[in-house]
């Protein structure tokens, strides 16, 4: 049973969950807060945060329900491409890591195949309910493209020059973005007929203000992060296929380390994570100002994104790449963590 649970690859959910969670509660709730507290600071206004009178419509407009079904279906979708992706790598596997080969050994390929479907399969039922009740149709397409970009890349596209590394860091993009694809039409189309008002007490009488949403700040924010998670899992795809050169050269894979060399690899490896950075250090100068992003962001992000540059640069050994590769997971957690700080910035 435990090594089924290995299969899912349980850490990687419990990010995925809690990256959904950042963006709802970090994200959409942290620019609420942030509109909030312009509004307490206008002349006239000495009241504190706890006394204003909210709209109901304020927050998330996706239900609570529906939000932990669209963070199931997510993560039934992504455990059933765990579980596949090791039922067709169990010959690489027996040679890049032969002592932590699951199927075929602790758990039987058709147990593997079973769970597979259960979970692509749940999956896709959870986020086409989600559709279905939100009226939003058309985002479907989402849990079933991710369903079948899972099994191609298991069965084919891992193998291929670049499409395996870009399926996978789409489908991470998709985690944080999904969200932002349900919450913000559901806010436009809460806030359709009549604005967001906040009531201020006064001593005499209270006073309605209409506050209107930035959509199109939230909208940069999300896009921001699934950018990131893109860029990100790039890397970790790259330092991955590295340390399994061995393995995936002896199935005849055609993966960049294997068609281009492992020089041009990590070449490419370090431009990504230089990029990647680059883009953190613009968005700090250019867009955040205070000390608490100075810090997090250079010390939280790119710390890691250095430290993971400097182990790919060195790596010779399969451990080593597998060292960088943990580092950039670091950065990603990190990366995606900031949502969580976006209610504080001035």
């Amino acid at each position: 049973m435990l090594d089924f649970i290995r299969l899912t690859r349980p850490l990687n959910l419990l990010i995925m969950a809690a990256t959904m969670l950042l963006m709802r509660y970090g994200l959409l709730e942290g620019q609420l807060e942030r509109g909030l507290h312009e509004l307490l600071q206008e002349p006239g206004i000495d009241v504190s945060r706890a006394d204003l009178i909210l709209d109901p419509r304020f927050g998330p407009q996706l239900s609570l329900p529906l939000f932990v079904l669209l963070v199931l279906s997510t993560v039934l979708i992504a455990a059933g491409g765990n579980i596949i992706n090791d039922y067709f790598d169990t010959r690489i596997d027996r040679i890049n890591k032969p002592e932590e080969v699951i199927v075929g050994r602790t758990v039987k390929r058709r147990v593997a195949m079973m769970g597979h479907l259960l979970f692509s399969g749940l999956g896709f039922l959870l986020g086409a309910v989600v559709a279905w009740r939100t009226g939003l149709w058309h985002l479907i397409v989402i849990p079933a493209f991710a369903v079948m970009a899972l099994w191609m890349y298991s069965m084919s596209l891992k193998r291929q020059l670049i499409t395996g590394n870009g399926t996978v860091a789409m489908l991470t993009a998709l985690v944080p973005l999904i969200v932002g694809l349900y919450e913000i039409p559901l806010m436009q189309r809460a806030l359709m007929d009549a604005p967001l008002t906040v009531t201020v007490p006064g001593e005499f009488e209270e006073v309605t203000y209409s506050m209107s949403l930035p959509y199109t700040e939230i909208w940069w924010w999300v896009l921001g992060f699934s950018a990131f998670a893109f860029m990100a899992s790039l890397v970790r795809e790259l330092q991955k296929d590295m340390a399994d050169v061995k393995g995936d050269e002896a199935l005849g894979c055609r993966t960049i380390p294997i068609a281009w060399g492992m020089k041009s690899a990590r070449v490419l490896t370090l431009v990504y994570i230089g990029a990647l950075v680059i883009a953190l250090l613009a968005l700090r100068l250019l867009v955040l100002h205070d000390t608490l992003s100075f810090w997090y962001i250079g010390v939280g992000i790119i710390g890691p994104l250095l430290l993971s540059a400097g182990f790919t640069y060195n790596a010779v050994e399969r451990a080593e790449h597998l060292r960088a590769g943990n580092l950039m997971k670091v950065a990603m957690v990190m990366g995606v963590t900031f949502a969580a700080l976006i209610r504080y910035l001035p």
